[in-house]
């Protein structure tokens, strides 16, 4: 299962690296996709039920930030980002972990509090009311962050030059913890520094990699259902078809509870190889929908020469 979820898509967090880890949650309309080997569906009837939307992570060792609070929109209808995000003054916002309340910055339109540091293998409880469309809204989410010792042992992996030996990030787990995330991503890319000569797709022009860059430049992997308890450290592979371009790269590694395993692996696809659809795991009580999760974040680099 490991080599099927090598590349994942876009989640922006605190390093804005995952942006391309998720659907977008935005455009949740609350209701339970059901079919029976059919390779589509028509929804376009269905009841639209207004929702909290959350885009919530917490990481250990650091205080609660970059929490979103949104809402959904009926299906068919554009989104409106003028009234996409939820804010205390327009939609009576209240919203607290584990009683703490969380302060709202008007700038980024997301929710944090100082008074929080996220500690190892602690239990931390989101709770939001709002108003959205006329309804009073209310939902709780509740996450468990991983024990401590996930860590990144060789920080700097070097450097490399193209297709040459194969690179390995190598990292110790936390004991309990199973699902393990990773993005590579350049820290610079544009078509004047794609590697054109790759063993892939070697016959693309600049218009090509311009056309596709976000494709080219997100890139991760999953490392999941390893033994945790062993004590040992389990080698992550680096491979070239995560390696689009020249110069060096940053991989963030994270540690994630289940909350973040299940949104992963369930929420950017919802349509089986059968053609069933399923439901997204969304861990939330009452009206929420979207993730409230948490992991053990740390990062690597690594170079790639001409």
């Amino acid at each position: 299962m490991f080599s099927l979820l090598r590349k994942f898509g876009n989640l922006t967090d605190k390093f804005g690296r995952l942006r391309a880890l998720s659907i977008s949650i935005a455009a949740f309309v609350g209701l339970v996709l059901s079919g029976c080997g059919q390779s589509g569906m028509n929804i376009d009837n269905a009841p639209y039920v207004p929702k909290i939307v959350v885009e919530g992570y917490l990481y250990c060792g650091e205080s609660v930030g970059g929490i979103k609070l949104m809402r959904n929109f009926p299906i068919g209808v554009p989104v409106d980002t003028s009234t996409l995000y939820l804010t205390p003054s327009a939609d009576d916002v209240q919203a607290t972990i584990n009683g703490i309340s969380l302060s709202f910055d008007p700038t980024t339109l997301t929710y944090f509090s100082k008074q929080i540091n996220v500690g190892y293998g602690q239990t931390y409880t989101l709770d939001v009311s709002a108003d959205v469309d006329g309804s009073k809204l209310h939902t709780t989410s509740t996450t468990t962050t991983p024990l401590e010792g996930f860590r990144i042992i060789n920080k700097n992996m070097g450097s490399f030059t193209y297709n040459s030996a194969l690179m390995s990030l190598t990292f110790l787990p936390s004991p309990g913890t199973d699902f393990y995330a990773f993005s590579i991503v350049p820290d610079t890319a544009t078509t004047a520094n794609f590697i054109y000569n790759n063993v892939f797709r070697n016959k693309l022009d600049s218009a090509d990699v311009a056309k596709n860059l976000n494709d080219y430049e997100f890139n991760g992997a999953i490392e999941e259902g390893i033994n945790s308890n062993a004590g040992t450290a389990f080698a992550l592979p680096i491979r070239s078809d995560e390696t689009w371009f020249y110069g060096k790269y940053t991989v963030v590694g994270y540690a994630g509870d289940s909350n973040f395993k299940d949104y992963v692996l369930t929420a950017p696809s919802v349509q089986e190889p059968d053609g069933n659809f399923h439901e997204p795991i969304l861990i939330f009580k009452g009206d929420g929908i979207g993730v409230f999760a948490s992991a053990i974040a740390d990062t690597a680099t690594f170079t790639i020469t001409r």
